[in-house]
């Protein structure tokens, strides 16, 4: 498994949201048709409109020349067009909702360093007065400005949101135990049943060399525990799924990746609340509360255009 090497602070500034932009690498196998239901998405109580999302589809598939996008044909337009800009849309919603939770807002002034540096000639000026506001609000400059105005949750709140769903908190604090069959996944699970201790098992059991001395934890530098940010980045896609499917409490049913089968368990509050804490002291909070909230299942998706996937932070194909 890929080990972390730079602090939470470091890692949460280098892996947050990229840019909508760029050529659209995605499976042109099936459409969505422009409709009418009420909205698309939701991110707790901040919706997409349709009517709002067809009018930036419109836009964003006939301007192949700024975004490397397919055209429509037909009124119908590559579905893995519409899904790449669902998930940049959702990703700006959670940004939304973190913020409406603590009544702030992006406003005009944390788009006007942005804003100010783009030359009257850039692509992203040709673009209609709506689609440069969404793209300014996902630049990292933007998004952090507004959020670093949103207070950190209480103590009391962020231990109730580790306790509850640990990735909430925008950071992962795990331990596993990885072997080579799933037969050997399940007899781990039944130890583990029978009451034998999770870092004790990984230590003589796991097949990963650093478990003799980690117990299976997954750490970074200084700290028990992984931004979600992070994990989603640089890690098996298998285990990142599995890990969020973990229960707050115990361990997960077997979990195969590309290194072999896994048993993760989130650690106990008791062991890691000062690291989940320090996460939430400063500035940086509402970065990692729009992180959990992607990665907690706080996002709806009409199956029409697919599903959320936690573990990519995308909007994917249902199938």
């Amino acid at each position: 498994m890929t080990t972390p090497s730079r602090t939470l602070s470091e890692r949460a500034r280098r892996v947050r949201l990229s840019l909508l932009g760029g050529a659209a690498l995605l499976t042109l196998s099936s459409c969505a048709t422009f409709t009418e239901a009420d909205d698309v998405a939701s991110v707790g109580s901040t919706s997409i409109e349709q009517d709002t999302f067809d009018r930036l589809l419109a836009e964003y598939v006939d301007r192949g020349d700024v975004f490397g996008t397919m055209p429509a044909v037909d009124g119908e337009v590559p579905s893995g067009e519409a899904r790449r800009l669902l998930g940049a849309l959702v990703q700006a919603a959670a940004t939304d909702e973190v913020l409406a939770r603590n009544d702030q807002s992006i406003t005009d002034a944390d788009r006007a360093s942005v804003d100010a540096e783009l030359p009257e000639g850039h692509p992203w000026r040709s673009l209609s007065a709506e689609f440069l506001e969404v793209i300014l609000d996902l630049q990292e400059s933007v998004r952090g400005a507004a959020l670093a105005r949103v207070s950190p949750p209480n103590p009391a709140t962020v231990e109730a949101m580790y306790r509850s769903a640990p990735e909430s908190t925008g950071v992962v604090c795990l331990r596993h135990i990885l072997v080579d069959t799933e037969a050997e996944a399940i007899e781990v699970t039944r130890l583990l049943d029978e009451g034998a201790d999770f870092a004790e098992l990984a230590s003589t059991t796991s097949t990963e060399p650093a478990a003799v001395t980690s117990g299976g934890s997954l750490e970074g530098n200084g700290s028990a525990c992984l931004p979600v940010a992070q994990i989603n980045q640089t890690f098996d896609p298998l285990f990142v799924a599995g890990a969020y499917a973990a229960p707050a409490t115990g361990w997960s049913d077997p979990v195969e990746s590309s290194f072999g089968w896994h048993v993760i368990m989130h650690r106990p509050f008791d062991e890691v609340g000062d690291d989940v804490l320090a996460v939430h002291s400063g500035p940086e909070s509402g970065g990692f509360l729009v992180d959990g909230l992607l990665a907690s299942g706080g996002v709806r998706i009409d199956p029409r255009y697919g599903t959320w996937d936690p573990a990519s932070s995308g909007v994917i194909a249902i199938g």
